[in-house]
């Protein structure tokens, strides 16, 4: 059960980084919200984030089993991966300039 665990949270966590990253190529030059949709949703990305979580979880619950801390990293790994994505992202947007249109 250990291996088909670890095998199904890792799958889900690529999935899951799979439809980040798709959403960081498709807002290259636009800020990422944490907490409301970005300015472009790349078609599939939702059900890409959602299979993922959902296999993370299910591969957290079956290491779990065995081990609480191992499921405790494999669920705060791929959430944590993503957020400083976002947050990389959003530094690099800051640091470009700005276009001013002058009408």
């Amino acid at each position: 059960m250990n291996v088909f665990g670890i095998a199904t949270a890792l799958a889900g966590v690529v999935l899951f980084l799979a439809a980040l990253l798709a959403t960081l190529r498709a807002n290259r030059d636009v800020r990422i919200p944490y907490g409301t949709r970005p300015a472009t949703q790349p078609h599939g990305s939702v059900a890409m984030r959602a299979l993922g979580a959902g296999l993370t979880v299910l591969g957290a619950v079956l290491v779990g089993q065995t081990s609480v801390w191992w499921a405790l990293a494999i669920v705060v790994a791929g959430p944590g991966v993503a957020l400083v994505a976002i947050a990389v992202h959003n530094a690099r947007i800051r640091r470009l300039p700005r276009s001013s249109s002058a009408g």
